[in-house]
C-alpha cells in the first residue's frame, strides 16, 4: 500500500528528489492539514495523476475537484478519509478514472512553469517601470492578456470565484 502522506506542512529536510520518488511510487496522495495556504504538493500530485484525499482548508479546494480528481473532507473526519482511501484502493475503475481526470484537469498556473512565468512577468513589468495594480486580477490572467495568450475553452485553470472553505482564516 503506497500513499504519499503530506500533513506536516513544509518539510524542508526532505529533498525534492525524495519527494519526487515518493510521488512516483505512490498511488494516492493525502493532504490532511487542518490549516493551509495554497498547497503546491497538491498540484504536483495532480500533475502526476495521483488522486488526492485532502481536507477542505485554505487554497486546497481551488485545486481539487471533489469526486473527480480527489476528495475533500472536513478536517478531523477520519471516517470519510478512510472510506475514500478504501474506495480508491478497491475500485480500480474509480481509481483509473480519477487518476486520468487529475492528470488532465490540473492547471499549469501553479506548476513550476506557471510560477516561473508569473515571476518573469513581474520582472518584465518592473523593468519597464510599470506599477501593477491588479485590482483582484490573477497574475496569470494579466500575463496572458499582456502576451495575447488568452485561455481557450476547456483549458484547465483555477476557479476565480469565492470558495466556501474551512480553516482559511
Amino acid at each position: 500500500m503506497y500513499v504519499l502522506l503530506s500533513s506536516l506542512g513544509d518539510c524542508t529536510d526532505i529533498s525534492s528528489a525524495v519527494l519526487n520518488a515518493l510521488m512516483a511510487n505512490s498511488r494516492i496522495a493525502l493532504q490532511l492539514s487542518t490549516r493551509e495556504g495554497f498547497e503546491v504538493k497538491v498540484s504536483e500530485a495532480l500533475h502526476a495523476g495521483k488522486p488526492i484525499v485532502a481536507c477542505r482548508t485554505g487554497g486546497i479546494p481551488l485545486q481539487i475537484k471533489h469526486g473527480k480528481s480527489g476528495y475533500l473532507t472536513t478536517p478531523g473526519d477520519n471516517t470519510a478519509v478512510a472510506q475514500h482511501l478504501f474506495d480508491l484502493y478497491t475500485d480500480e475503475n474509480l481509481y483509473r478514472t480519477m487518476s486520468q481526470y487529475a492528470k488532465t484537469h490540473v492547471s499549469d498556473e501553479v506548476g513550476t512553469v506557471g510560477n516561473a512565468a508569473a515571476w518573469l512577468y513581474l520582472a518584465v513589468m518592473y523593468s519597464r517601470g510599470v506599477k501593477l495594480q491588479p485590482k483582484g486580477a490573477w497574475l496569470n490572467d494579466l500575463l496572458r492578456s499582456e502576451t495575447g495568450e488568452e485561455y481557450v475553452q476547456g483549458e484547465p485553470k483555477l476557479p476565480r470565484a469565492t470558495l466556501d472553505m474551512q480553516g482559511s482564516s
